[in-house]
């Protein structure tokens, strides 16, 4: 295991100990490797023989359908495009040591799967991570610890072009696969990330990294290469 990763899961391991729930937040742009990071610190976490889960904040992205009648839909991932109100009490719940139930998100249909949900169990260590964790004070003072994951933009758009990739090749029912013409297709991507993600980072996401206990950066191959405490 990478020094790197093994010191921070080291340091979730000690800040959870002796307590019966510990939340930590994730947060970063889209495609940096979030929901990487918070898988591998779990594993890392239950081989050291602690109980830990790691979930993602799609599901409380608001149903398509909203979005649309909102004037949205442009929008999507960011922090008005989420129900803030069920995401924060999804956290209170958790913190409380209580079980919290979640929608469900499809990366096949982008959007909220009807009448599906996910409990999680508000006990161990549970690793949130999302683009919208570190966005309000209410989510913030709920983590025992806050990690922020940086990259530079550049490296960024090539991992998310990348997923875009693996998706179109592996999920031919997901909506990207199903548009037939690849230039067509190119074009919307690039729209999608200079419009859309970029956008979100620049506005949105990066503003919360003065938020987070640790700011983790990652280099073009996806390793950690510093854990800059703030």
């Amino acid at each position: 295991m990478p020094a790197l990763q093994d010191r921070l899961i080291a340091q979730v391991a000690e800040r959870a100990a002796g307590r019966d729930v510990f939340l930590v937040g994730v947060t970063g742009a889209v495609a940096v490797g979030k929901s990487t990071l918070a898988r591998a610190i779990a594993e890392g976490l239950k081989a050291r023989g602690l109980a830990a889960q790691a979930v993602p904040t799609d599901g409380f992205l608001r149903p398509n359908k909203d979005l649309e009648a909102a004037g949205l839909s442009a929008r999507k991932g960011f922090p008005e495009t989420f129900d803030v109100a069920a995401f924060h009490g999804f956290l209170d719940r958790l913190a409380s040591g209580r079980a919290a139930r979640m929608p469900v998100y499809s990366h096949v249909s982008y959007d909220i799967v009807p009448g599906e949900t996910h409990t999680v169990a508000g006990k161990g260590v549970v690793i949130v991570e999302g683009v919208n964790v570190l966005q309000t004070p209410q989510a913030r003072e709920r983590f025992g610890l806050r990690l922020y994951v940086d990259a530079e933009p550049e490296h960024i758009k090539a991992w998310y072009l990348t997923r875009l990739d693996g998706i179109i090749a592996n999920e031919p029912d997901s909506l990207i696969a199903r548009i037939p013409d690849a230039a067509y297709r190119n074009t919307l991507v690039e729209a999608a990330w200079a419009g859309i993600n970029l956008v979100n980072l620049r506005d949105h996401i990066a503003p919360t990294m003065a938020h987070a206990d640790v700011v983790v950066r990652k280099a073009a191959d996806h390793s950690l290469v510093e854990l800059a405490a703030r």
